[in-house]
């Protein structure tokens, strides 16, 4: 047994076994009187239930989760070439391809046992697209040695909040004691080459996003007004309706006042011809 089987061994298992199960390697690379080896394996942390997670992908699909690798070198070369439309079409592609893993990892969790909140699937997610960023983000996940979520602001380079990979713990200058100066910068200039890129490339990443958003916000501006000015159209229908209604009603109530004039009259009109009728009915019935 070596320290990446042994890891590997580890981060496949669920974080609830973890802890017995790095117990017993430990001891049983100290029953074979490798120290160095046990206290490396002591070493290994515990990964959270969203590194679990993407680690299963590497375990359950890792043909899909190379194309992470693809995807960062086609984005780099866009960047490069400061190509916006293959940046816009890389950054969808990009989204579908980190929504996708995402719930392939969530499902590895649940035919598992395990059903992860939305925490933790954000956790997954924010991991994913800090790998396509981040070299070293993106070689823990390859490896499926996660221990915490990455994170990933879309800004400058990933932050990830987990340790180094276990290849990086267990390389020739750890063991060997530290490098010679000239290699320790070099290799210091080479980091911080790579970190200014990675800051270059996901800055143009961001513009690219921010260009898409406000186009995005462009277009529900203008189909916001075009709502408005319908609706304030409407009003002004409706109001010219409403006024329109008042005029009527006004003319129905002064019709009906007329009306009741000329009831009025009518009344008295009867009323007096039937006093007539009587006064000579009782005229005749004297002359008789």
């Amino acid at each position: 047994m070596d320290l990446d089987a042994a890891a590997d061994e580890l981060y496949g298992l669920d974080p609830d076994a973890f802890m017995p199960a790095r117990t017993a390697l430990v001891a049983s690379a100290r029953a074979a009187k490798d120290r160095p080896l046990a206290s490396a394996i002591g070493a290994l942390r515990k990964p959270t239930r969203s590194a679990w997670l993407v680690n299963l992908l590497a375990r359950d699909a890792p043909d899909r989760l190379r194309q992470l690798d693809e995807l960062a070198g086609r984005l780099a070369a866009a960047h490069q070439k400061l190509d916006m439309t293959a940046l816009r079409e890389l950054s969808g592609e990009r989204q579908q391809l980190v929504a996708a893993l995402t719930a392939s990892a969530v499902a590895a969790g649940s035919d598992r046992g395990y059903q992860a909140t939305e925490a933790v699937r954000t956790e997954v997610n924010q991991t994913l697209s800090a790998a396509i960023a981040d070299a070293v983000s993106r070689a823990e996940v390859l490896a499926g040695r996660v221990v915490k979520a990455h994170v990933y602001s879309g800004f400058g380079f990933a932050l990830s909040t987990g340790p180094a990979s276990v290849a990086e713990t267990t390389s020739p200058a750890a063991a060997d004691g530290a490098p010679p100066p000239e290699i320790a910068d070099q290799r210091a200039a080479a980091l911080a080459r790579r970190r200014a890129q990675e800051m270059v490339d996901a800055a143009t990443a961001a513009l690219v996003e921010a260009r898409n958003a406000l186009r995005t916000a462009q277009q529900v501006d203008a189909e916001a007004h075009a709502g408005l000015d319908r609706a304030a159209q409407e009003v002004a229908d409706l109001r010219t309706e409403l006024r329109a209604a008042e005029a009527s009603e006004m003319a129905a109530r002064q019709r009906a006042n007329e009306a009741a004039d000329q009831l009025h009259e009518a009344r008295g009109a009867v009323q007096r011809g039937e006093r007539a009728l009587s006064e000579a009915a009782r005229a005749l019935g004297e002359v008789d």
